[in-house]
């Protein structure tokens, strides 16, 4: 058996599955539609320099990633695809950068394999379409690592070119605190081998240095949008946002932004299900290894001390936080993918983990069917089901593959299963439910008639995305003194009776059963996919002036 071949497959099996939430027309999350509304405002206005929402200046992340979504917004148009196209790229970076630092490492066969684990964590997978700043990081991060590596070994124009533009990429993307991600490897591996003078020599100074000197493009920005615009106290005030308030505030709970219910073992439980189906594989590949760690050869214990160390003080400083959210820790996935692939390969996988892994599998397997089941939706039920058939025939055929082999494959098969009825039943319930896709349809995407929502501002902004920006939000309205020219209006039904509409000159297009805020729990989303989560009744009506 070619069990790079297959690895080769499931590889692009699992990019598929994943890459086919793209297909749908919706925008999940209120935070992705809040990061295309300020990507989108670039774009109509054409101004590159602020981050603007709802007409107010927004400072809360800085600009690289809605620079890059506003130019796939203004090559290929404003669409739920456009939106999440460019961090699925970056997701790919981060999966061939996560490839190169394995192959460095530990060469070919394990390299493969850690592009496998890396696609199939489960958090990785739904970050990829979701599209936090997290996914940007990691395919800046990722080739930020291989690049210091390179330059740390050996001095080279190109690795300290790359390896500071890709670290200047990620602190626009999330701050200054990503250099922590990226140097801490390096700094214990500098440690590890006593190599003290690195610490502060002259090389990594410079490089240091030119890291923050391409990050002049966020700062003049920031310069421009609150110094320009604003008062110097406001430029100076983006600047300490910046450098503090949006990293060391939330370190310490002391910013704009806080949270009092941090723990410190948050991230321990998130790991658990954030890293299936690979979180056992992980503690028993970190076990061998540090087990091991003395008998090994010199190169092995490198690839340990960088990798464990990028990925254990990163979690760590996670931990201590007080604010903290489970994607946070996405970040170093890839790292953990790379040390379970290496166990893979090299190790020999015990019967006893075998076991504990398929039985996490089948639990996987069964609560998908389980919850297809429960939707009760026909083209749900019948495509998990041809799935599941697929997968178990799969087994079937490889039953007498090694330990190694089986545990890899059925992972990947497992988590594909689970991802994939997922993604159908998001977009099957979105689609049927949400308000703003809905009414787009029956408006259309004219952006000369505008659409005004009332008291629905998130509604309002994504029926902008899906309508060609012709959607206002409204706080109030006035029957008896409407604009003089055609409009859409979209109220709660309860809130149109009171105002005798439709009536005189508004003419009821549609009422509308929608779900008009779509974040919630797991359990909401099912419900709604049901058809039996309470849902608001919302008229959609055409006002025809005389």
């Amino acid at each position: 058996m070619d069990a790079r071949k297959h690895i080769k497959w499931a590889i692009a099996l699992t990019l598929l599955v994943n890459a086919a939430a793209m297909l749908s027309p919706i925008i999940n999350s209120g935070d992705a539609i809040t990061y295309a509304t300020l990507a989108n405002h670039m774009v109509t206005s054409h101004d590159w320099v602020s981050l603007v929402l709802d007409g107010q200046d927004w400072l809360d992340k800085p600009h690289l990633p809605f620079w890059i979504t506003a130019l796939f917004f203004k090559l290929g148009g404003v669409s739920a695809q456009t939106y999440i196209l460019p961090g699925f790229i970056f997701h790919l970076i981060g999966a061939y950068y996560t490839y190169r630092l394995a192959r460095m490492f530990y060469g070919k066969q394990t390299a493969l394999l850690a592009v496998l684990v890396y696609v199939s964590v489960f958090n990785l997978m739904d970050a990829s379409i979701e599209i936090k700043a997290e996914t940007y990081l990691i395919g800046m991060i990722m080739p930020a690592c291989y690049y210091w590596l390179r330059y740390d070994t050996q001095f080279r124009i190109k690795y300290l070119l790359l390896g500071a533009m890709f670290t200047a990429m990620a602190v626009m993307t999330k701050g200054i605190f990503t250099l922590f991600t990226v140097f801490s490897g390096l700094a214990c591996l500098w440690i590890y081998e006593k190599q003290w003078a690195k610490l502060f020599s002259m090389k990594w100074l410079a490089a240091f240095a030119f890291s923050l000197l391409l990050v002049a493009p966020e700062l003049i920005a920031l310069q421009l949008q609150f110094g320009q615009h604003g008062s110097g106290d406001q430029a100076q005030s983006s600047l300490k946002f910046f450098f503090w308030d949006s990293q060391f505030g939330r370190f310490f709970n002391t910013g704009p932004i806080q949270n009092h219910n941090g723990n410190l073992f948050y991230f321990v439980l998130v790991f658990l299900w954030a890293f299936l189906p690979w979180t056992m594989v992980f503690f028993a590949a970190m076990y061998a290894q540090y087990k091991g760690f003395r008998t090994v050869d010199k190169g092995e214990r490198t690839a340990f001390v960088f990798l464990a160390s990028a990925f254990g003080c990163t979690f760590l400083m996670f931990s201590a936080t007080k604010f903290q959210l489970d994607y946070y820790i996405d970040i170093i996935f890839p790292f953990a993918a790379i040390l379970c692939a290496h166990y893979l390969t090299n190790g020999v996988v015990s019967r006893m983990l075998f076991r504990v892994q398929i039985g996490f599998l089948s639990l996987l397997a069964l609560l998908t069917v389980a919850l297809a089941i429960y939707v009760g939706n026909a083209v749900i039920l019948a495509m998990v089901a041809a799935i599941v058939s697929g997968v178990l025939i799969y087994a079937y055929q490889t039953r007498m593959a090694s330990l190694n082999f089986r545990t890899v494959m059925n992972s990947a098969l497992a988590i594909n299963l689970l991802y994939g009825f997922l993604v159908i039943l998001t977009a099957s319930a979105f689609t049927a439910y949400s308000l703003p896709y809905n009414a787009a349809k029956l408006t259309g995407r004219e952006p000369s008639i505008p659409i005004y929502v009332f008291q629905m501002p998130e509604a309002a902004r994504e029926l902008a995305l899906y309508s060609g920006g012709a959607a206002q939000s409204i706080n109030e309205f006035d029957p008896a003194k409407p604009p003089g020219t055609a409009f859409y209006l979209l109220i709660r039904h309860d809130q149109a009776e009171p105002l005798h509409l439709p009536g005189a000159r508004f003419k009821q297009v549609a009422q509308l059963n929608v779900v008009v805020h779509k974040t919630g729990t797991f359990n909401k989303l099912l419900q709604l996919a049901k058809g039996t989560w309470p849902l608001e009744t919302v008229d959609l009506l055409e006002y025809l002036p005389s």
